[in-house]
């Protein structure tokens, strides 16, 4: 009786007998002719669609907007990177300290540049810098859909990739606010591009010079994408073997394609800051420990915790694994806005295929090795084997920074490397396709003829469908009422006044004088991280979704603050946030909106103001409820 890894090795030995010129065929594209167009046209619908929702979100959508803004602004005003100390007055420096000057420019170049070729449009300056992050991401949907075409030889693999990574919320929310993490996923795409080319066998000088502008794109874009650049290396090594006689001028021009993309940074930061800090960690850490607002204790990893790095990823500590996926998929604005079943299913299983298609083949790979059957597309094997290596290697790298330094589950810092998953997803598509079931049952999920000149494969076309409705149901159903909410899907119960009279409302208080009155709490700030923890008992007025109301009398201008937590630390993490409102001197009535899910501590920061006095008069709490439900549904009933 013959095993069932027998049966696919001697498939395989088979196929390859009959089908010897199968590799050759790589390297052709004989029915995409017009590809290219496509390239261009599904760019430019990116582009528009990724302008008009840049142009629909709020202010501060983003996390880390002022920050990012910043540093996008110095290149536009001076038109020129910033140089420190110099420059150090006319920047604004983060609580920690920094400076996003001293990060990888291409992000902040590109916003810069576009927000100048569109200052005839009026548009706040604040806005308009988003065009950038729209530009790279455009280009890099545009890219994934000429690299997944030319790999795998098929034009409806290329649409459905084009549309999954355009499409995904996190992907789609990157392109729409300014930000450097859509540089570095267009970067460590372009590169994977090129690579792919490699794989082809389609090498050439203009290759090589291709590549290494995207070796350099990657140095100028952000650290996360640094972490493929090994991998890339491996793999010029192992698959880009140029003839003899021009392994001098392929090294060459990828040599000078590095320097033109990226390589110029390095030597503008050793002409300024030394060959000692080429990459300005040396002046970034200088700065944090002269700025810093924060108290160094409280960057604090997992680790700090008693969980070891084991009990972090493989015990999904805290559902560590759960919030990555979900926050990479989608968990938007500051970790606040989640989006739906649907939209994790999708992208749950894509990831999923993707991470079991490499262990599942080489188990196969070594079956066929130990029972001297023939392998399969030894290139192909080599090149999606790496790309695998580097998708763990990035999660690894990630979640010990987790553990180590500093608690920010983020899965962005995973998604630079967003092709490398598509590509191996693919890849198993691609085998099925090969089948000889799938030949068997292809013209029956096919529409048209030949004769016609009209084919159109519906399988693809159900499943762009499917994409595209999916992303229009976490559009409508969660991204719209979060930022603009119609009254249709709101329901506002009562306001609830907290009872502020009593001492025991405050379970303790830094960094400020506080008085209990009959007018409500009488406060003077000493320093500017003025602090008040709620009792336990305030708690209990904070379920799901909230409006909070603070009437207030202040003598001066200031920043409130409510942060709000499940556990025992105020940090940026699932159920953990805070909102923010600027207020003026004299009477002031403000609304919070705060979703906490499970209440745990509550700690109202009522200014950011030293030598403040403040009367909070009163704080009441009313429940708010958002309907799941299609609320355009309600829309229309209304109507």
């Amino acid at each position: 009786m013959v095993s069932p890894p027998s049966i696919y090795c001697l498939k395989i030995a088979l196929t390859r007998s009959r089908e010897p010129h199968r590799e050759v065929q790589l390297t052709k594209t004989p029915d995409i002719k017009n590809f290219h167009r496509g390239t261009i046209a599904i760019g430019l619908v990116f582009l528009i669609y990724y302008f008009a929702t840049a142009l629909a979100l709020p202010y501060g959508a983003g996390p880390d907007y002022d920050a990012h803004f910043d540093g996008a602004r110095f290149i536009f005003s001076e038109g020129r990177l910033a140089v420190l100390p110099k420059d150090l007055a006319t920047l604004n420096l983060t609580t920690y300290g920094s400076t996003r000057a001293l990060r990888p420019p291409l992000p902040y170049i590109v916003s810069a540049i576009t927000a100048k070729a569109l200052s005839w449009t009026g548009i706040d300056l604040h806005i308009l810098m988003r065009a950038g992050s729209a530009v790279l991401c455009s280009l890099t949907v545009a890219l994934i859909f000429l690299t997944l075409t030319q790999y795998f030889q098929s034009i409806a693999i290329g649409l459905i990739g084009a549309l999954l990574v355009g499409l995904m919320p996190q992907f789609a929310f990157i392109a729409s606010h300014l930000n450097d993490d859509s540089a570095a996923i267009f970067s460590v795409t372009l590169l994977v591009f090129c690579l792919s080319r490699f794989v082809l066998r389609q090498g050439s000088r203009t290759l090589a010079l291709t590549t290494g502008i995207a070796i350099g794109l990657v140095i100028l874009s952000k650290f996360t994408a640094w972490l493929f650049l090994p991998f890339g290396g491996i793999a010029i090594l192992l698959l880009a073997r140029p003839k003899l006689g021009q392994w001098v001028s392929s090294m060459s021009l990828m040599t000078l394609g590095v320097v033109l993309g990226g390589g110029w940074w390095i030597g503008f930061n050793i002409f300024h800051y030394g060959w000692h800090d080429p990459l300005l960690f040396q002046i970034g850490a200088q700065l944090s420990q002269q700025h810093m607002n924060l108290d160094p204790s409280q960057l604090k990893g997992f680790a700090a915790e008693g969980v070891s790095f084991l009990g972090l990823v493989l015990g999904d500590y805290k559902n560590f694994l759960d919030e990555t996926l979900i926050s990479a998929i989608g968990n938007l604005d500051w970790l606040r806005l989640r989006v739906g079943f649907p939209q994790y299913l999708l992208y749950t299983i894509v990831i999923g295929i993707a991470l079991v298609s490499i262990p599942f083949r080489s188990c196969i790979a070594i079956f066929c090795f130990i029972t001297g059957r023939p392998s399969t597309r030894n290139r192909q094997f080599i090149f999606e084997g790496l790309l695998f290596l580097a998708i763990v290697s990035q999660f690894l790298i990630y979640a010990y920074y987790q553990w180590a330094q500093e608690i920010q589950v983020q899965g962005k810092y995973l998604i630079p490397i967003l092709a490398c998953p598509l590509i191996l997803f693919f890849s198993t598509v691609n085998h099925i396709r090969q089948t000889r079931f799938w030949s068997r049952y292809r013209p029956a999920m096919t529409f048209g003829a030949s004769a016609i000149g009209v084919r159109v494969p519906l399988l693809a076309l159900f499943t762009s469908i499917v994409i595209v409705l999916v992303h229009v149901d976490a559009v409508r159903r969660f991204v719209i009422p979060y930022y603009n909410p119609p009254a249709q899907v709101l329901g506002l119960g009562p306001f609830i006044e907290l009872d502020l009279n009593d001492p025991a409302s405050i379970i303790r208080s830094k960094n400020l004088d506080i008085e209990f009155t009959d007018e409500g709490w009488q406060l003077k700030t000493i320093t500017s991280d003025s602090q008040i923890e709620l009792s336990q008992s305030f708690c209990d007025h904070f379920l799901s979704n909230n409006l909070i109301s603070i009437n207030f009398k202040s003598d001066g201008d200031g920043v409130l603050q409510l942060f709000w937590s499940e556990n025992k630390r105020f940090v940026a993490r699932r159920g953990e946030s805070s909102t923010t409102v600027k207020f003026q001197a004299g009477e002031n009535a403000v609304l919070l909106a705060a979703g906490t899910g499970n209440c745990g501590r509550l700690r109202l920061d009522p200014t950011n103001t030293a030598d403040q006095l403040m009367l909070i008069r009163s704080i009441a709490v009313a429940p708010m409820s958002i309907t799941r439900f299609p609320y355009y549904f309600r829309i229309f009933k209304a109507r």
